[in-house]
């Protein structure tokens, strides 16, 4: 079971490189457990979703250089709008290539050269945020569903009740627990959630 004690300014603070060249590996995975099914999902909604993968693993080696040559400063604006717009330039690249290959119909995304650096346009700064919010949510549902120690009941009750939103009446009298049984579940796994959200640097 993973878990991200870490505040989001200490954890980007340890990936990087201290005085002695040396990376906290640990927080790298943190880093990259908390961050790659995010990324993956914010990809695909934007268009990307059978290249979710490839522009996750790509985002990545691009933060391993960006985080520790220190090219990110925290007083340049927002982790998440900087990760985002990385994200939105490597599936226009990807798009780009594939074009040129005979395999693209249609861009994806409003067009954004190849070379700018990250930054969101103002224009589309909220809708992008929102994209990035959600899918940051997704990713920390699927975590507490799948690798937390709740147990498999309980992660089916959760499913049942606040996924696939049936009536608490219908839940309880399938799994045969009672209504505050449910309410438990619901607020344990709504805890997990929100602590991993709040695991994501701003």
């Amino acid at each position: 079971m993973a878990s991200f004690p870490d505040t989001p300014a200490t954890l980007l603070a340890r990936i990087a490189v201290q005085a002695t060249g040396h990376t906290d590996e640990a927080a790298w995975l943190r880093f990259f457990e908390l961050y790659a099914p995010a990324i993956r999902k914010f990809a695909a909604g934007l268009g990307a979703r059978d290249e979710s993968e490839d522009v996750a693993q790509e985002i990545f080696l691009k933060l391993v250089d960006v985080l520790r040559q220190g090219r990110y400063r925290a007083d340049a604006g927002k982790f998440r709008c900087y990760v985002a717009a990385m994200i939105r330039r490597e599936i226009v690249s990807q798009w780009r290539k594939a074009q040129a290959r005979g395999a693209a119909e249609s861009l994806p995304l409003d067009d954004l050269e190849a070379d700018e650096e990250p930054a969101v346009p103002p224009a589309q700064a909220a809708i992008i945020d929102a994209k990035w919010r959600f899918a940051r949510h997704e990713a920390a549902v699927e975590h507490a569903l799948t690798r937390t120690a709740l147990s498999a009941r309980s992660r089916d009750i959760y499913r049942a009740y606040v996924l696939e939103e049936r009536p608490i009446e219908e839940v309880a009298a399938r799994f045969g627990v009672t209504k505050n049984h449910i309410g438990q579940i619901k607020l344990r796994v709504g805890r997990m959630i929100a602590t991993l959200e709040e695991g994501f640097a701003d």
